[in-house]
């Protein structure tokens, strides 16, 4: 049990240093995020856009943080939109790493879904974007609840707000996006 436990923490280990040495080779560009709120759970479904700039073909690890222990997180669903293909994905204590293949001189679109339990405060992390050591070219976040939400407390300033079906929809877009802080919705007691 030891002896596996010393091979699982290895590989761990050897993934987080590759995606720390090779995040150069590609680029994070774009992400879309879909964010829904209920009194049950915090959704989230993004798409991510990576490109390859190199004329190799490159299989890169990704690690994904989250806000919560990913016990905590239910749903988790990574889809390669180029083919189609379903991502295998590892679960770390505070995030997930999953590989991403790119062909050269090509853009490889990820849909990611997973959700948590509702909590006052509700954070997606994007501080993580600066382990790319450059800014999303576009960030596109939408959040559509029905819960009363202190929009005092977002830490970004939306661009706009509409009403449908009794619940907010709210609208960020960023272009050549470095987040200094994370993405919080806080509920109204």
């Amino acid at each position: 049990m030891i002896k596996l436990k010393t091979v699982f923490l290895s590989f761990i280990i050897l993934t987080v240093n590759l995606s720390a040495f090779t995040q150069g080779k590609i680029s994070f560009i774009e992400e879309y995020i879909d964010f829904e709120l209920d009194s049950t759970y915090f959704s989230i479904n993004g798409l991510y856009s990576f490109y390859n700039p190199t004329d190799k073909e490159i299989n890169q690890p990704i690690i994904f943080p989250f806000a919560v222990e990913t016990n905590q997180i239910d749903s988790i669903r990574i889809t390669n939109l180029n083919d189609f293909s379903k991502v295998k994905v590892h679960r770390l204590e505070k995030s997930i790493s999953f590989f991403v293949n790119m062909l050269p001189l090509d853009t490889t679109v990820v849909n990611i879904f997973y959700r948590q339990k509702t909590a006052k405060n509700n954070t997606y992390i994007i501080t993580s974007t600066q382990t790319w050591k450059q800014p999303l070219k576009k960030a596109v976040y939408t959040l559509t609840t029905s819960l009363f939400i202190d929009e005092n407390y977002f830490s970004y300033p939306f661009v706009s707000k509409e009403i449908a079906n009794e619940k907010s929809i709210f609208r960020w877009e960023e272009k050549d996006f470095m987040p200094d802080r994370e993405f919080e919705i806080v509920i109204k007691e």
